[in-house]
């Protein structure tokens, strides 16, 4: 993986991407000059799951190499942030447990699902789902079920299985 650092305007922020070797973001900070964050892992209020969408030209000299380090730093702080409520969501969602969600955005990673248990993000696999969901059914807003099979540290997600796209949507 490769770690950048842009400004895009002054005042709105510094922004950090890591991305693979062809400019896929897989993790993305934006670190205000207030102090607050918006991190790609969890929802924010304004600005939904924060991730690029494109890939990023990484010969690009507006995009400035950092350290791994750095990012998995400022990774780490932001991560401690929510460590708690965290916690909370591996007590209560144990893995084996049948979870109900809808879907909210999809990443490189897979299909980013908000649980209505506790506030959580899950993660579904994509390429699973488009084999046993009809295409129209593919978008954000159609509730899932679920099988709790573990936990991702590094993005906060509870990993799931048996994902199952229901015919209807949120309200």
């Amino acid at each position: 993986m490769l770690y950048f650092s842009a400004c895009l305007e002054p005042g709105m922020g510094t922004y950090y991407f890591e991305v693979d070797p062809d400019g896929i973001a897989f993790r993305q900070m934006v670190m205000e000059e207030d102090g607050s964050q918006v991190v790609s892992n969890r929802k924010h209020e304004q600005f939904h799951f924060m991730l690029a969408e494109h890939p990023i030209d990484v010969t690009d000299p507006y995009y400035e190499p950092i350290p791994k380090s750095l990012f998995e730093e400022l990774w780490a702080r932001s991560l401690e942030t929510t460590l708690e409520e965290w916690n909370e969501v591996k007590l209560a969602l144990s893995i084996g447990m049948e979870v109900e969600g809808a879907i909210e955005a999809f990443f490189p990673h897979g299909t980013l699902v908000s649980l209505f248990q506790d506030q959580a993000v899950g993660l579904a696999d994509t390429a699973a789902l488009n084999q046993v969901t009809p295409r129209e059914r593919m978008y954000p807003g159609y509730k899932l079920t679920a099988t709790v099979k573990g936990y991702d540290e590094l993005n906060q997600w509870v990993l799931l299985d048996h994902a199952r796209v229901l015919e209807s949507r949120r309200r």
